[in-house]
C-alpha cells in the first residue's frame, strides 16, 4: 500500500512539472527586467508575465509592451510598440508623430517634473534614427523604451520583424509591492 501511495505522489509531481513546462513554453512565460529602459513603467528586477498566445490571434497594437527575441542583437528585450507597419514616424520638438499626428504618450518617463524628450539617434546615418521621417516597413514594428534618455531601441538598431516578437507583457508579479497589470 505504501509503495502505491508513493508512486501516485511521484506521478502527480511529474505531471505537474510537465504541465508547468508546457504552459511556460507555449502560453505564459515569466521574464525579469534587466535595465532602466522601461522606467518608470518597469524597473530593474521587476518580474513580468508574458502572454505568448495573444499574437497568434492578432497583431501587436500601438502601446503594447512586448518581449522581443532579437536575432540581430542576440538578446531578449522588452519595449513598447510605438509605430506599426506602413506608418510614417517622425520626431518634432521632442515628441513622436505618426502620419503627421502627435502621439499621446502618458507612459514616457518623467524626470524633474516633466516628460522626457524623445530625440533621434543623431549621426548614425540610418533612416530609422529618425533624424528625418521614416516609413516603417511591412511586417515590422517600431519600438521604444519608456525611459527615452537611456533606451537603446528602434532609433538605434532599426525596426523589429513580427517573427521576433515573443509576446505581450501583461502583469508585473514581483516584487509584490509593485504587482499590477500592464
Amino acid at each position: 500500500m505504501r509503495r502505491r501511495t508513493l508512486a501516485e505522489y511521484l506521478l502527480v509531481a511529474i505531471c505537474a512539472v510537465v504541465a508547468a513546462l508546457l504552459v511556460q513554453a507555449y502560453v505564459v512565460k515569466p521574464y525579469r527586467i534587466p535595465s532602466e529602459s522601461m522606467a518608470a513603467t518597469l524597473v530593474p528586477r521587476d518580474r513580468v508575465l508574458v502572454n505568448k498566445v495573444v499574437y497568434k490571434m492578432r497583431d501587436p497594437h500601438r502601446g503594447d509592451i512586448v518581449v522581443i527575441d532579437s536575432r540581430v542583437l542576440g538578446k531578449v528585450l522588452i519595449k513598447r510598440v510605438v509605430g506599426l507597419p506602413g506608418e510614417r514616424i517622425a520626431l518634432k520638438g521632442g515628441a513622436v508623430y505618426i502620419d503627421g499626428r502627435r502621439l499621446s504618450e502618458p507612459y514616457v518617463d518623467v524626470t524633474g517634473g516633466r516628460r522626457e524628450q524623445t530625440d533621434p539617434f543623431y549621426g548614425t546615418g540610418k533612416p530609422w534614427a529618425l533624424e528625418t521621417p521614416y516609413v516603417i516597413p511591412a511586417g515590422h514594428y517600431f519600438v521604444m523604451g519608456d525611459n527615452r534618455e537611456v533606451s537603446d531601441d528602434s532609433r538605434d538598431w532599426g525596426t523589429v520583424p513580427r517573427r521576433e516578437i515573443v509576446g505581450e507583457a501583461f502583469f508585473t508579479y514581483w516584487p509584490l509591492n509593485r504587482a499590477h497589470g500592464l
